[in-house]
């Protein structure tokens, strides 16, 4: 027993007939040269300007961490590291818990020269040149 419902998509589908294809384009079209042009030289200016600002970051850098090296010189005695015996001695001997802590963030300054001596920075701090 034939569907009339599936004759009718039979028929409804016999009505189409494929196209030709049509022909490939011969060239690329100007305006895409010009569009890929466009886009190579904007990455090339791209990359030029990041690898320019890297380098001038990375002299910068290297400048500082040159001058913080040389700035970190000190003129006085190396403090002594702490130790268990250390922090006990000074824990027995300070007058409170937070006298000690002070006393290990902020050491006392100790000066190295001195009073028959002259330092070189401060000589040098007082000459004055003319240009």
């Amino acid at each position: 027993m034939p569907n009339i419902d599936d004759e009718r998509f039979e028929k409804y589908l016999k009505q189409f007939r494929p196209l030709p294809p049509g022909g490939l384009p011969a060239e690329i079209r100007p305006a895409l040269r010009r569009n890929l042009a466009l886009a190579i030289w904007a990455v090339g200016a791209m990359a030029i300007v990041i690898i320019g600002v890297g380098s001038i970051w990375i002299a910068n850098h290297r400048v500082t961490d040159q001058s913080n090296h040389s700035a970190s010189v000190k003129l006085a005695a190396p403090t002594p590291s702490l130790t268990m015996r250390h922090a006990d001695d000074l824990l027995a001997t300070a007058p409170s818990y937070k006298a000690v802590m002070n006393e290990l963030a902020f050491p006392p300054k100790s000066s190295t020269i001195s009073n028959d001596k002259q330092s070189a920075l401060a000589v040098l701090s007082e000459e004055k040149t003319k240009l």
